[in-house]
């Protein structure tokens, strides 16, 4: 999890450390362990408690998030529900990481209610051409990796790292285990040159397109304020010829799985018209997550105040 809000408290960092340097390792025991899905939602709901007993910034965080998708007052009973369910259901995300990529894809793939636009995933491993898969910090977007390793489909997932070593050193060995190759980017600099490389070899490239980190990119409007999203996959798409797919994974209340893939978008055009292609497609992707977020608000992780993001107002000074 990217902490935009992180604090600056060397002994409070510390004690983060040493707290998920203790749980995840405990999680990943437990959901290889227990039979019972259900039962690491039981631990994660206890975990859950007392994190927001200990950080209550990021319940408020969340809650006015999630006020601005309902459009309504943050101090609304719904607001303070449907934060809450985020916060467990990021945790419940988690577990079912752990849990499945320890386990055969089948056993994902059989908690599937729905996979709309099921056709451009099989026609991108069909083709074997070159794609660039963009999802966002909402739903289970890594059992999008689960689900291409049941066409064949070898997908390099670009992130950004996280800050606690133990996470990060997980995430990555779960990752190797369902056949996902991770590609660390820090926003700035030629971090998109191994990108370039990949897309024209012909790979497939799985992008966060709702989290602005290098701060560059362009405001959208988006459940009524402007907000930046990133621009890099469209720009990726722009110079490799490869086709964006916007692809959403999300879990409903019996908790079974829904995916949504939507129709490629290709950017041409010569430098004029091709920004232009860019912003239209960025608009495109917000307008259908927007339409996704209005369906599932309980399922979007972003634990800082997206629409006033602290990196980006220090930057401005």
């Amino acid at each position: 999890m990217q902490d935009r809000m992180q604090s600056d408290s060397f002994l409070l960092n510390t004690v983060y450390s040493v707290v998920f340097g203790t749980l995840f390792p405990l999680f990943l025991f437990a959901s290889r362990t227990f039979e019972r899905r259900s039962r690491g939602f039981e631990i994660a709901d206890a975990v859950v408690s007392a994190f927001l007993a200990l950080r209550p910034k990021y319940l408020d965080a969340v809650k006015g998030n999630v006020a601005q998708v309902l459009g309504l007052k943050v101090t609304h009973p719904s607001v303070d529900r449907i934060a809450r369910q985020t916060v467990r259901n990021h945790a419940y995300s988690w577990v079912d990481f752990f849990r499945f990529a320890q386990r055969p894809p089948e056993a994902a793939f059989a908690l599937f209610d729905s996979l709309e636009g099921a056709e451009h995933l099989e026609r991108m491993a069909s083709s074997g051409e070159a794609a660039i898969l963009v999802s966002a910090h909402a739903g289970n977007y890594e059992l999008g990796s689960m689900l291409l390793r049941t066409t064949g489909l070898k997908m390099y997932a670009v992130y950004k790292p996280d800050r606690f070593e133990a996470v990060e050193r997980i995430r990555s060995r779960l990752r190797d285990q369902v056949g996902v190759i991770g590609v660390p980017v820090d926003g700035v600099g030629f971090s998109t040159l191994p990108l370039l490389k990949l897309l024209r070899e012909g790979k497939v490239v799985g992008m966060q397109g709702d989290r602005d980190f290098s701060l560059n990119g362009l405001a959208i409007p988006f459940f009524g304020r402007e907000v930046h999203f990133p621009r890099g996959p469209w720009e990726l798409a722009a110079m490799t010829g490869a086709p964006v797919i916007a692809a959403f994974f999300f879990m409903d209340e019996e908790h079974r799985f829904h995916a949504r893939f939507f129709e490629p978008q290709y950017i041409h055009g010569e430098r004029g018209s091709r920004r232009a292609a860019i912003e239209q497609g960025i608009r495109r992707y917000a307008t259908w997550l927007e339409e996704l977020l209005r369906e599932f608000p309980d399922q979007w992780y972003c634990f800082y105040p997206f629409w006033d993001d602290p990196m980006r107002k220090e930057a401005s000074i």
